[in-house]
């Protein structure tokens, strides 16, 4: 599902080193950059929340703020970087994320209350402690605290967490409502857009498109709660339904034509069947070799009675 991001208010190119062979083409926020405290921003793999696979981060000098990196990869696409050809030629591009996203899987994964350092740990990402450090975690949003603020320690909510969802899900549907992005079944693009039946999206339809795009990051599970949550469950399940008809239609088609063509040759059989056994009787009823030798021998002759009769 498409994304509605707004456009960095400024881009930068950023290079790891000079040589064109191990340059990355890459457009991120200044602010990210850090300049002004005289860092460096980190690139890292940190496991993505609803995936559960690698994916990679920007975090800002000190940790402050953390992006998702996102890599767009087309076919027959170079760069010509100063004198150089790169012939690799996708393109990165950072975007805010909240950290509460990629801390919420190892809250629910613990059953009790743990510290913070001790709930971000991952063996396979240790680099998740990082978010420790994030200006805008607020894990009081989605779980319980415990303990004096030096010593807090975190429970997950699940009441707590669906609540903040919804807000973030509302939030997107109220900036693609500013941005007027078309969210009606079957609109693909503003321009070839001729009726107005499409260029207004209900609430509903809106809510659909936010919850799709807050949902790229929840596991199936907690999806799934949060469509509940919004009252949207059975509708996802009815579209879900209608972009399946086809394939259901077809497989309907193929077991139609199947059961036809089965029972084509099981009548067939049966017709076969049916001769031979007609064959066979007719072959049992009718005269054997020594009967029809009987018959032409008796030709011809007389009855016995013929002999008794008055002349």
């Amino acid at each position: 599902m498409p994304r509605a991001k707004s456009l960095p208010q400024k881009l930068v190119k950023v290079a790891n080193c000079n040589s064109s062979a191990s340059t990355w083409v890459f457009l991120v926020k200044e602010d990210a950059l850090g300049r002004a405290n005289g860092g460096q921003p980190e690139i890292v793999q940190l496991k993505h929340p609803a995936s559960n696979k690698p994916a990679i981060f920007l975090f800002s000098p000190g940790n402050l703020t953390v992006q998702e990196v996102l890599i767009f990869d087309e076919k027959k696409r170079s760069w010509f970087i100063d004198n150089n050809v790169k012939s690799d030629g996708k393109l990165y591009l950072s975007t805010p994320i909240d950290p509460i996203f990629l801390a919420l899987p190892y809250l629910k994964k613990s059953q009790l209350a743990q510290p913070l350092e001790q709930c971000l740990w991952d063996e396979d990402f240790p680099e998740t402690s990082r978010l420790a450090h994030c200006e805008n975690l607020n894990l009081s949003l989605v779980a319980d605290c415990k303990g004096e603020e030096s010593l807090q320690a975190f429970k997950y909510n699940e009441e707590k967490s669906l609540n903040w969802l919804q807000k973030k899900v509302e939030k997107v549907m109220h900036v693609l409502k500013e941005k007027g992005v078309h969210v009606s079944q079957g609109a693909m693009s503003a321009t070839y857009v001729k009726s107005t039946k499409y260029e207004i999206g209900t609430e509903t339809e809106y809510l659909k498109y936010a919850y799709g795009i807050v949902s790229e990051y929840l596991a199936e599970d907690l999806s799934k709660k949060l469509a509940q949550h919004l009252n949207i469950c059975n509708e996802l399940e009815n579209k879900k339904r209608q972009l399946s008809s086809p394939e259901d239609k077809t497989d309907d088609k193929k077991i139609k034509k199947d059961s036809f063509e089965e029972s084509s040759v099981s009548e067939t059989e049966k017709q076969t069947k049916d001769a031979n056994k007609s064959e066979k009787a007719q072959k049992s009823t009718a005269p054997g070799k020594k009967e029809l030798a009987r018959q032409r021998a008796a030709a011809g002759s007389k009855s016995i009675t013929s002999f008794f009769q008055k002349k």
